[in-house]
């Protein structure tokens, strides 16, 4: 044997072959790994967290059956113990899919668009707020964002 690891690779590659060309079960085998690599891989969102600057985020889960009234009122509950300025973030729920729009400040952005995303009965979520550094560019127009949230 001059090239074992050589051998084992083949050895490896056929045992694969067969794996998933199996005329009875390698149908069902493929289709599971598809459905692997299109969802990800278990153990993803260790990774994920570093992304949250993404605009739509994005759970494949069971249809839940709360209605959108009370994922909106869960979603302003959690803004209005996480948020300095809740009154400045619009919630609008259709079907599950959730958009936050208005101003937050930047620090908090991420911790509350994570927070918000483990929210039971949530689909979609989508970011359309602007961050900005400074609490006082979001107090000075507060009271605008709260009468287009009304």
């Amino acid at each position: 044997m001059k090239h074992p690891i050589g051998t084992l690779g083949a050895f490896l590659a056929g045992a694969l072959a067969m794996y998933y060309l199996d005329p009875e079960l390698g149908e069902r085998r493929r289709a599971l790994l598809a459905d692997l690599v299109r969802s990800g891989l278990p153990g993803g969102d260790r990774h994920a967290r570093g992304r949250i600057s993404r605009r739509s985020y994005h759970r494949v889960t069971q249809a839940d059956p709360r209605t959108d009234a009370e994922l909106r009122a869960r979603v302003q509950d959690l803004l209005g113990r996480t948020a300095s300025f809740p009154g400045a973030i619009r919630v609008d729920v259709e079907n599950g899919a959730v958009r936050l729009s208005g101003r937050v400040l930047a620090r908090e952005r991420d911790a509350l668009l994570h927070q918000v995303q483990q929210t039971p009965g949530l689909q979609k979520l989508v970011n359309a707020m602007s961050s900005h550094d400074s609490p006082q560019e979001i107090a000075s127009r507060q009271p605008d964002a709260v009468a287009a949230g009304a």
